[in-house]
C-alpha cells in the first residue's frame, strides 16, 4: 500500500538524487517506476471504491424494496 507521504518522500528523494547524479540512468528508471506504481495503486483504489459504492447502492435499493413490501402488507 502506498500512502501519499511515502510517495512524496520517495519522489523528493529521487529528484534530489537525480539532480546530484544526472548520469545515473537507474535513478531515472526508479523515478519512472515510482510513478507507474503510484498510478496503478490509485487506479486500484478508485476501482475498489467504485465497487463499494455499487454494493452500497444495491443494498440500499434492496432495503427500500423490503421496506415497501412490509408497508404494502401492513396496509393490506
Amino acid at each position: 500500500k502506498m500512502y501519499y507521504n511515502d510517495f512524496e518522500n520517495c519522489r523528493a528523494f529521487l529528484e534530489t538524487q537525480i539532480d546530484k547524479n544526472p548520469e545515473n540512468s537507474d535513478l531515472v528508471k526508479a523515478y519512472v517506476s515510482l510513478f507507474e506504481n503510484k498510478t496503478k495503486f490509485d487506479i486500484a483504489y478508485i476501482n475498489g471504491d467504485k465497487e463499494l459504492r455499487q454494493d452500497f447502492e444495491k443494498n440500499q435499493t434492496e432495503r427500500i424494496k423490503s421496506y415497501d413490501e412490509i408497508t404494502k402488507k401492513s396496509i393490506s
